[in-house]
């Protein structure tokens, strides 16, 4: 797990720093020689305090002076040679990458560049500190060089935070930032680069090559990427090795950093306490990272030596994408938990796994069963609750001891990321017929669901007792063919809004899904593929639209008024109903004069018109 292309730089013998203070100049330095330091500190061009101090070892010296200039650093001081000149934003903007530059000034330097110590983007605060009778702020740092930071790149600001921009490659300790831009035009090479929240960005030109990255908002390498790749919110860790993640062997957190990063009792990532103890020195990295696959290894080491013999297993919040090679040796299992996990698929070896009576797959984002799903004839339970199946195999026939299938929520939230995006989301809108050939099945229960009809074939299990349908977008029961079959006919309706409510709302359409601020380009297919995906859910609901229309109204403002907000620029907002609007025509080509398109039409057009 060593970034081995990334040597520490020596221990300087000698370094200048100045602060800023209400328009007055601070100086402190140190002077190192074997294990005696001389500090000196008063201000600038004025007479100074000298202190003296002399260490056991000239190690013990070394660290003492790094400690006290990673104190003084935090108080806002900063090497004195660096040669930086004050300009206005609009003097260079033509040449910057950042986003919508605020204006002010822009601190440049004008080729390479090493900072000796911790580099801080923060308002107002060191290098970015105002200088007496400054007339604007400074926003940001643009090196046209390479540069060379000995110590961490750091910015607290989870919001917002001046920008870098460097136009070479960047060679840092750490990076640790949160609400600030930092485009690199080369490559990166970086110990642990810790993003926090999700308003700031790191953006590569080249390759990135790191310990780790772990972050919440976006990083983006145009090169290889090679580091430990961890995307916060409870994610999995990935090793990616020249630019391909290693799906097939994750890791979970545990696994990877240090106990003191981790939340209690979930164990989730604190990465602005991991951001806090990279500014101190502190690791946040185990030094030999523990995958699940190793892990599975080592706790059933004793268990793989008699693979027989084991009738139950649980595997369940272990954040696992891929399932252990070694799971499929215990032949003889009778109850498998994966529940909980980012199961997206799973291998056709599910069906070797012949004795299963409970399997319990729920919380995974699950896409469909493998067809190998048939072989297990003995199966009794099947819990699929919470996941985004949209068809089922006709091979499940043959698990004829079948008795019950949980089908609840299904689509569940998160179907948007587990297919990756809205135009590639496929949900489950008929009734699944092979459910009705298994002759001993009691019970199954549907929640959540686009289903719009039931099976034109009765149920062959004369020991059914229970079908239970709620909010669903069924319409009709033929009651003579399903007399047990439980379905709201009057949530029809309610459902077709819900839905709307649920995924077209400020916290699921952003301005990032449909534009791209590094080039200013509009992408608006995926937001379009998730509207026609909605009014197509609602069009079989043969009763009046006003519900639907009525949540469509109070989606459209709250988005609008989301995205407009989002870089005080009601044009983003316009250009998105106006699209929305016009992606409607093709749905009108299919269904004719309609109220509830036109309706919604209307709507798209008000909100294109109106912005802000």
């Amino acid at each position: 797990m060593s970034n081995s292309s990334l040597s520490a730089p020596s221990p300087r013998a000698s370094l200048s720093l100045v602060a800023r203070e209400k328009g007055a100049v601070r100086a402190w330095s140190f002077e190192r020689a074997g294990a005696a330091v001389t500090f000196r500190e008063g201000p600038l061009g004025g007479k100074s305090k000298q202190t003296e101090k002399t260490f056991e070892t000239e190690a013990e010296a070394m660290a003492f002076c790094e400690k006290s200039l990673r104190a003084k650093v935090e108080k806002g001081y900063f090497a004195s040679e660096l040669g930086f000149r004050a300009v206005p934003v609009e003097q260079v903007r033509a040449e910057l990458k950042v986003a919508d530059a605020a204006e002010g000034r822009v601190l440049v330097h004008d080729g390479d560049l090493v900072i000796p110590h911790d580099l801080i983007l923060d308002d107002g605060f060191g290098l970015l500190a105002p200088e007496q009778d400054a007339q604007a702020p400074l926003v940001g740092l643009w090196v046209r060089g390479a540069l060379t930071v000995e110590g961490c790149l750091l910015n607290f600001e989870d919001d917002t935070g001046p920008f870098l921009q460097v136009g070479g490659a960047l060679v840092v300790r750490g990076i640790g930032v949160g609400g600030s831009q930092v485009r690199v035009d080369g490559s990166v090479r970086t110990g642990e680069l810790i993003g926090v929240y999700n308003h700031g960005l790191v953006d590569v030109g080249g390759d990135l090559d790191a310990r780790i990255v772990a972050t919440e908002h976006t990083v983006s390498v145009a090169g290889t990427l090679n580091a430990m790749r961890f995307l916060g919110w409870g994610a999995s860790v990935f090793r990616v090795v020249d630019g391909v993640e290693e799906v097939s062997d994750p890791h979970e957190a545990s696994g990877v950093f240090v106990a003191g990063v981790l939340k209690k009792p979930e164990g989730q990532v604190d990465l602005s306490l991991a951001r806090k103890r990279l500014a101190e020195g502190k690791p946040n990295l185990l030094e030999a990272p523990v995958s699940v696959r190793a892990e599975f290894r080592k706790q059933m080491a004793k268990k793989l030596e008699a693979p027989e013999k084991l009738k139950s297993l649980v595997l369940s919040r272990k954040n696992l994408r891929a399932l252990p090679a070694e799971l499929f040796q215990f032949r003889r299992l009778e109850t498998l938990d994966l529940s909980g996990n980012k199961l997206r698929r799973l291998p056709e070896e599910l069906g070797l796994l012949t004795e299963l009576r409970e399997l319990r797959l729920g919380g995974n984002g699950l896409q469909e069963l493998p067809e190998s799903v048939g072989e297990l004839g003995k199966l009794v339970h099947l819990d699929l609750e919470a996941n985004c199946l949209w068809r089922l195999p006709e091979s499940l026939a043959r698990c004829t001891e079948l008795r019950s299938i949980n089908l609840v929520n299904n689509p569940y939230s998160y179907v948007r990321a587990s297919f990756g995006s809205w135009r590639q989301v496929k949900v489950l809108r008929d009734f699944p017929e092979v459910l009705t050939r298994l002759p001993k099945l009691e019970v199954v229960e549907f929640n959540g669901t686009f289903l719009r009809a039931l099976p034109t074939r009765a149920f062959d299990s004369r020991g059914l007792q229970r079908v239970s349908i709620k909010d669903s977008l069924i319409t009709e029961v033929d009651k003579a063919l399903h007399p047990l079959v439980e379905v709201d006919l009057e949530a029809a309706k309610k459902t077709a809004a819900d839905f709307v409510r649920f995924w077209f709302a400020h916290d699921s359409v952003h301005l990032e899904d449909f534009y791209d601020a590094k080039t200013r380009t509009y992408d608006f297919a995926d937001v379009i593929a998730l509207v026609h995906m909605l009014v197509d859910s609602a069009l079989p609901v043969t009763a009046a639209y006003e519900g639907v229309l009525a949540t469509w109204k109070d989606q459209v403002e709250r988005v609008g008024h989301v995205i407009d907000r989002a870089e005080r620029n009601p044009e983003h907002s316009r250009a998105l109903f106006g699209a929305l609007r016009d992606s409607l025509d093709t749905v009108g080509k299919t269904t004719g004069a309609n109220v509830l398109v036109d309706g919604l039409r209307g709507l798209f057009d008000e909100r294109a018109r109106a912005g802000g």
